[in-house]
């Protein structure tokens, strides 16, 4: 089949373009460098070499897959390296070096200079708490701008420092965001339009992973998930051959429907919803409807705050929301009947603005949390502005920003907010530059935590934090909990990076601290999925609850004790004249059938059915104490309508108390 492949602008060269950054990263101890994806030549472009460094450091990346320890090493030894641009800039108001130091040491100075204008400095000091490898950023501001060929050199006193890149801001600049295509988080369900191009992406912080394409070798009944680079506020994430997808919008019975076209690589391929009724299968094929599956190919969006799309498909299979799933081995992107997996969002590709005048700033999402003060730094880029950008919120009354006005140019920015009460809150950033403006939305929530009663009253796929609780019993992925106030259970699918389960070493009686999740009641059961690890604490034994005289869907996820409870076999047992079902979820190997015994038992409830999962099962005279040697000599008897122990030594209770 034919591949057509969609074009992406690679706007960014050696020669700067509009007014804004230019950014040149350093890859040698000579200073060569990069603007984008070009390697510049020495000659009209990059710099001159006034005194090598001593090396250059290619480095590592970290948990969000940013550089560190990269750049060209200047020690000691090596005092005054530097270079001096073959460009000359005009009008430079700003110029910032990204570098970092080798962990707690290196210390020195960055010389600035130019033209034949005085030169400046930035004083680096020794990194505290043994951060040194981390990069960051140090700023000159110019209050009066200078033209002409920049020059710079390290004095380094103690150990190193590693130069990593230099952004200049100019009259020539040029600012990347802005002459190269991008990805980006859609908001608003109105932001799609047909023929977009989208990329399937997750909805969860620290879940790398975009969604591939079909390949019937790879990726089997569903498609395979291949990992993503998002930009840290996953406002962006970087373009891939293997996970584009062209988004067509049409009608379906008179609503508005959209379609999920392949045709990168097979054309006429659409995605579709293929499972029926019993799997939950996301396939490509070449038609969007069928006899089996109906409207299979045609999808329902929906976008909700912080851009979580919930993207349904329309056709008869009962697998009908796409989700990112994380305990599969290898994870994957499937449909299921309810929202039951971990999230998914959608990025359509923004084309470069080339040289009118913008303002891009991302969307500000706190999301939700327990924190009632907190703040965060994001980045306004500009192109081809004359005037410096104005800052303002809509409201104001709950966020606060850092400054009212930015650099023209772009700037970083950061949104705060103190002392909020519980609630969700919602204002929008206003970022004007004469007649260029953008709006932001700006979302938070502020959960407080919830005693088990309260949290499962909670909305299905509401984010539900719990006070602490303690583990009753706990079998495959299942958490069973409770405190003071009820029962609920943990579905604990783990944190689909690592691949482990969050509470894979938590047993019976053990206290946890920190629980988050998403909630939802699945057929009378109350459960969270948990989003982070939680903290677990001194194990202690937990003791079973007393069984009522009837269980029924109050009582889920309890773990109780029924006395003289009869188990008729692997299916169902009596107690007190009620007959429950049963299931040896325990994996117990046998029962005792047919006589009074106590059983400890789980309760759930499958689909209005209550159903009781036996933990273990006594002799209902276990409970006499062995001195008396009445453990061989036992019988039951009924007397006056009770079940009592009658032995050799007398009659007694099932808890034990003589009776005569």
């Amino acid at each position: 089949m034919r591949k057509i492949f969609s074009a992406i602008i690679m706007a960014i060269c050696c020669v700067p373009l509009f007014a804004g950054v230019t950014t040149y990263t350093f890859t040698s101890k000579s200073w060569a460098s990069k603007v984008g994806a070009t390697v510049c030549d020495n000659k009209t472009d990059g710099w001159t070499s006034d005194k090598d460094a001593y090396e250059y450091n290619k480095g590592y990346t970290d948990a969000q897959g940013l550089p560190y320890g990269v750049g060209a090493s200047v020690k000691t030894g090596t005092s005054g390296a530097g270079a001096t641009s073959v460009q000359t800039f005009e009008d430079v108001r700003r110029i910032t070096f990204n570098f970092c130091q080798n962990k707690s040491k290196g210390k020195g100075i960055i010389y600035v200079q130019i033209g034949e204008n005085e030169k400046d400095s930035i004083v680096v000091t020794k990194p505290t708490d043994g951060k040194g490898d981390y990069t960051r950023d140090s700023v000159i501001t110019l209050t009066t701008p200078q033209t002409g060929k920049i020059k710079f050199w390290v004095t380094c006193t103690e150990n190193s420092i590693n130069i990593n890149s230099i952004s200049i801001r100019s009259a020539a600049g040029g600012s990347s965001v802005f002459t190269m295509d991008t990805y980006q988080l859609v908001t608003n369900v109105n932001q799609l339009q047909d023929s977009d191009q989208v990329i399937f992406g997750v909805a969860k912080e620290g879940v790398n992973y975009i969604m591939g394409y079909f390949d019937e070798y790879i990726s089997s009944n569903n498609i395979h998930a291949i990992k993503g680079r998002y930009s840290a506020d996953r406002s962006m994430v970087d373009a891939d051959e293997s996970a584009i997808y062209t988004l067509r919008k049409t009608t379906l019975k008179g609503q508005t429907a959209f379609i999920f076209q392949d045709e990168i690589r097979y054309e006429e391929a659409y995605l579709v919803a293929s499972g029926g009724q019993t799997k939950n299968r996301l396939a490509i094929w070449n038609n969007v409807e069928s006899d089996a599956y109906g409207n299979y190919g045609y999808w329902n969006i929906a976008i909700e705050e912080g851009g979580e799309a919930v993207i349904t498909n329309l056709g008869t299979s009962k697998g009908k929301i796409i989700q990112y799933n994380a305990s599969n081995n290898p994870t994957l992107f499937a449909c299921y009947e309810s929202r039951s997996q971990t999230p998914v969002c959608l990025y359509r590709r923004v084309e470069a603005t080339g040289d009118v005048p913008a303002i891009v700033a991302p969307l500000v999402n706190f999301g939700t949390t327990l924190e009632t003060s907190g703040e965060r730094a994001i980045t306004v880029n500009a192109n081809k502005l004359t005037e410096d950008i104005s800052v303002s919120l809509k409201h104001g009354d709950v966020f606060a920003v850092s400054s009212a006005l930015l650099d023209r140019d772009g700037d970083a920015l950061t949104i705060s907010y103190t002392n909020v009460a519980p609630g969700h809150y919602v204002d929008t950033l206003v970022l004007t530059s004469g007649e260029t403006s953008t709006q932001v939305a700006v979302l938070l929530t502020v959960q407080r935590q919830l005693t088990v009663a309260e949290a499962v009253r909670s909305v299905d796929n509401a984010t539900v934090y719990l006070n602490d609780v303690v583990v009753t019993k706990k079998y495959d992925t299942y958490i069973y909990v409770r405190d003071n106030t009820g029962s609920m259970l943990l579905f604990d699918r783990g944190d689909g990076v690592s691949g482990k389960r969050y509470g894979a070493d938590v047993k019976a009686g053990d206290p946890l601290s920190g629980v988050v999740g998403r909630f939802v009641n699945y057929f009378g059961v109350p459960e969270i999925s948990p989003t982070e690890q939680f903290k677990i604490g001194t194990n202690s034994e937990v003791l079973p609850e007393p069984a009522p005289a009837v269980i029924d869907s109050a009582d889920v996820c309890r773990y109780l004790l029924l006395e003289n409870a009869v188990v008729n076999g692997w299916t169902s047992l009596t107690y007190n004249g009620q007959t429950y079902a049963v299931e040896n979820k325990f994996n117990l190997s046998s029962f005792d059938t047919g006589l009074p015994t106590r059983v400890y038992a789980i309760i759930s409830y499958d689909r209005d059915l209550v159903t009781l999962y036996i933990v273990k099962q006594e002799s209902a005279s276990e409970g006499i104490e062995e001195t008396e040697g009445l453990q061989n000599k036992a019988r039951l008897i009924l007397r006056e309508g009770v079940i009592v122990v009658e032995t050799d030594k007398g009659v007694y209770t099932l808890q034990g108390e003589k009776i005569l």
